[in-house]
């Protein structure tokens, strides 16, 4: 249970002995330095207008040189951009470095490419209170997506150095300016949790306040007709940004592979095809999958991880029992067991293998890198012990014990740990009788003991109190799942009773 070392984060690279010297000098430069150029490009034509180029060139490149340094630095210091799953708790978490510089640098592209595509269309007008600064309402979508995408932080910090390029390059009136920086803010805030459409509405809300409380109270000194449709524009321009926003999201998610929360309640829908195709065609891991997802999803909540993912990856951590479903104990219903016709090397392959077919069927169906990592680290390296005994007949095989074990890799995530913990925890409880509370504790227990000492939780960043409240959660709903029932004296005298009883 440690945070991973440097060598074995994703997408790092060790081996460049064989390079020559000159190479491995000028191969880490040429990358950053042709995007800080193309970056610094774009800037200077997307800040101001085309049209006073020739006359404001020098101080608009500043501008841009100086908003790149500003991004670079921050993005360096803080790492935003450098997710490794154990510390950022976004959408990105999973996914490489590069992913996250991508969709930074395509929502500020587009972010500044529709503010000049509505000043183009306005020609200027749109920039002013009159108009309810529409258009800023690209790059307060921008900053929204950030937020939720990202990171609320990264967010806040590259909306003002993008809106502090434009009104430099443009001159904007100091209204405009703190204008729209308050309500951007505000919206980059109010969006941040987006775990249910109340947040979109709340934060749609509060940008078109406090727009149209701008564009009015600037407006007031005029008519008071000008200043009720300043107003409205303001309202317009906050409805506008959500509607991009919610259309960048949209675009984004799936190619992106982004576990957002509503990516991940859709996928919690038990009417998705790989969840239908799970319960038509293996029900008993279908069901055994729900259990999973609930005993995730309560740990997750107890320790302060991700329970949404948590609970989604519970549900789809088998879908790989979909290529050989009966060759899986709990789908065996009413037919012989598969296994006994073999020898016990080639059944741990074929069970090892649901984890493989897993990976492929979640690339496929293009399901989230989060969702996906943990279907192939659900196992770890944990022994198939079953046929591990069978093959040994009573005598201890190191060697042997490799050919028995699942793939990997190991839990890199809490929320990965805790799936295969509880994927272990519900089959091996199947197997329990009637137990008091206090036996049901123990077995939880040892249970977590054992995948500890086998080195399962090595390099995943759960603590010996996370373990503990892990426990506790898990003998919470396995306690409730096996609540008593009133055993009916017989079926006689149930039928002899009335089922309704109506009252007047």
């Amino acid at each position: 249970m440690r945070v991973l070392s440097r060598s074995s984060r994703r997408g790092v690279r060790t081996g460049n002995a064989r390079q020559p010297l000159w190479r491995r000098w000028q191969t880490p430069w040429r990358a950053p330095l042709a995007l800080g150029a193309l970056a610094v490009l774009m800037l200077l034509l997307l800040n101001g207008e085309l049209r006073t180029l020739p006359s404001t060139i020098l101080p608009r490149t500043l501008v841009a040189i100086a908003q790149v340094g500003l991004l670079t630095a921050f993005f360096h210091l803080t790492g935003l951009l450098r997710p490794t799953g154990l510390a950022l708790r976004s959408p990105i978490a999973h996914s490489t470095r590069e992913t996250g510089l991508v969709l930074t640098a395509l929502i500020g592209f587009f972010s500044l490419l529709g503010v000049r595509a509505a000043s183009l269309v306005g020609q200027g007008a749109p920039l002013h209170a009159e108009l309810g600064y529409l258009a800023f309402a690209p790059l307060v979508a921008g900053g929204m997506l950030l937020s939720v995408l990202i990171h609320p932080l990264l967010a806040l910090y590259t909306f003002a150095v993008l809106l502090g390029g434009v009104a430099v390059a443009l001159q904007l009136p100091i209204h405009t300016l703190a204008a729209v920086g308050l309500a951007g803010w505000s919206a980059i805030l109010a969006i941040a949790p987006m775990r249910r459409r109340n947040h979109l509405f709340i934060a749609g809300a509060l940008l078109s306040g406090l727009l149209a409380l701008t564009a009015f109270g600037v407006s007031f000194a005029g008519a008071w007709l000008d200043a009720l449709m300043s107003g409205l524009w303001g309202v317009a321009t906050g409805v506008g940004a959500v509607a991009l926003f919610w259309l960048g999201l949209t675009l984004l998610e799936r190619p992106f592979r982004l576990a957002t929360p509503m990516t991940l309640m859709e996928l919690a829908s038990l009417e998705q095809p790989l969840l239908r195709a799970l319960r038509d065609k293996a029900p008993g891991t279908y069901f055994h999958s729900q259990q999973v997802g609930q005993l995730a999803e309560e740990a997750a909540l107890a320790i302060g991880a991700d329970p949404l993912l948590a609970r989604v990856a519970g549900y789809y951590h088998d879908i790989g029992k979909l290529s050989k479903p009966e060759f899986f104990i709990e789908n065996q219903v009413g037919i012989d067991n598969l296994h006994a016709q073999i020898n016990p090397t080639l059944s741990a392959r074929i069970i090892a293998a649901h984890v493989r077919d897993g990976v492929e069927l979640a690339r496929q169906h293009r399901l989230p890198t989060a969702v996906r990592d943990i279907i192939a680290q659900h196992h770890g390296t944990t022994l198939i012990t079953y046929f591990y005994y069978q093959a040994i007949n009573g005598r201890h095989d190191p060697v042997l014990e490799q050919h028995f074990r699942y793939e990997g890799p190991k839990p890199q995530t809490r929320e990965a740990a805790i799936v295969l913990l509880a994927d272990s925890v519900e089959a091996a409880s199947r197997v329990l009788g009637d137990v008091t509370p206090a036996r049901l504790a123990n077995f939880v227990r040892e249970m977590i003991e054992i995948r500890r000492l086998d080195g399962q939780l090595d390099e995943c960043p759960l603590t010996f109190r996370d373990l503990k409240l892990i426990e506790e959660a898990f003998v919470r709903v396995l306690v409730a799942a096996r609540h008593r029932r009133i055993e009916y004296p017989s079926g006689e005298a149930a039928e002899e009773e009335p089922i309704y009883a109506v009252h007047p």
